[in-house]
């Protein structure tokens, strides 16, 4: 059988390739490489029938003229901005893009988490289980007899309107944003390369500094990737933070320094935390951070590493990056073509 060379270019790491190489269909030849230079990736190119780029990664006219075999190029993710489509209209392959289930799904989170903590969700829910007597009547609820705020809670906030600092700029990053845009908030973000000025007016967010982030931000979103064996996210990152700022955290583990984190919560400094990942997994009895939240008044919220869904995403979840090139080897339509 002949296999169709496919490239596939990503930044990510091996488990996550391995992933990928195993949901891919068998008649692919499918060649995986993270950070390769521009003259390998050029002549790899020279015989390949399929480009897939996961997420980002430039692919300009140069490296569309170098591929004369190429029939489709295909990005995982919706950032499709450094791609030139221009050109590869000129050279008539078709360009699509494949947004990320489990990239809308942490998104998703960390608007929960976000609204969580600035509802004290936690709290409201102790104190509505306790069934306490709180002084008050209880009476049959019609449009005039209620009891609102029946166990006077306070320090309840809103979304709507805030300034949200997203740390960590990536799909997670863009998925947020489109999800924050109803709640008409000031989006910041930091990334190490800046996007283009009309990449920032077109999403409606600003660039910022880390320390302008953490300065200005009425919540902070971390989507940052492993840094290396100490936590970025430090005691005196925290202590820049404007008092009685919220912090949530869904990028990888060992990010976030817990302690310092558990003392700015304990100090009244921060309002609010929210975490899906960890420096050690899985969380065990005794951890403080376990300990931490058995107290709902700390308006902390932790769940067990399950932002982007409840399996874990194995090969078959993998499957879905290949079906633009499985449709064009059928003659059948392609899903999310933009040239």
């Amino acid at each position: 059988m002949t296999k169709h060379k496919t490239l596939f270019l990503t930044q990510r790491g091996l488990q996550h390739q391995q992933w990928a190489l195993e949901g891919a269909p068998p008649d692919l030849e499918l060649i995986m490489r993270r950070g390769a230079g521009r003259e390998e990736v050029l002549a790899l190119l020279a015989d390949a029938e399929f480009l897939i780029t996961e997420r980002t990664g430039v692919v300009d006219a140069e490296m569309i003229a170098a591929a004369p075999n190429l029939r489709l190029i295909q990005r995982l993710g919706r950032q499709t901005w450094d791609i030139d489509l221009a050109a590869a209209q000129r050279a008539g392959v078709p360009v699509c893009y494949l947004p990320n289930d489990g990239c809308i799904m942490v998104a998703e989170q960390m608007m929960l988490q976000m609204l969580g903590t600035l509802k004290r969700l936690r709290e409201g829910m102790a104190v509505t289980a306790e069934g306490a007597d709180w002084g008050i009547e209880t009476k049959r609820g019609d449009e005039d007899t209620f009891a609102y705020n029946w166990s006077r809670r306070t320090g309840i906030g809103r979304l709507t309107g805030a300034t949200v600092g997203i740390l960590g700029f990536g799909e997670i990053g863009l998925e947020l944003v489109e999800q924050l845009h109803g709640f008409h908030c000031t989006v910041l973000y930091h990334k190490r390369t800046r996007l283009a000025e009309d990449v920032e007016k077109q999403l409606g967010i600003a660039y910022a500094t880390p320390d302008a982030i953490t300065a200005r931000s009425d919540i902070v979103c971390s989507l940052l990737p492993y840094q290396g064996p100490k936590e970025p996210i430090d005691a005196a990152y925290f202590a820049r933070m404007k008092p009685g700022a919220i912090f949530v955290h869904c990028g990888s583990g060992a990010v976030v320094d817990q302690p310092a984190l558990l003392a700015a919560l304990r100090a009244g400094h921060l309002a609010g935390a929210a975490l899906d990942t960890y420096t050690y997994e899985p969380l065990r009895a005794g951890d403080p951070l376990v300990d931490a939240v058995q107290d709902p008044a700390l308006n902390l919220i932790l769940t067990p590493h399950t932002a982007a869904g409840g399996v874990t995403a194995g090969g078959r979840g993998r499957a879905p990056d290949y079906d633009n090139i499985l449709a064009l080897l059928a003659g059948q339509a392609l899903t999310y073509q933009i040239a």
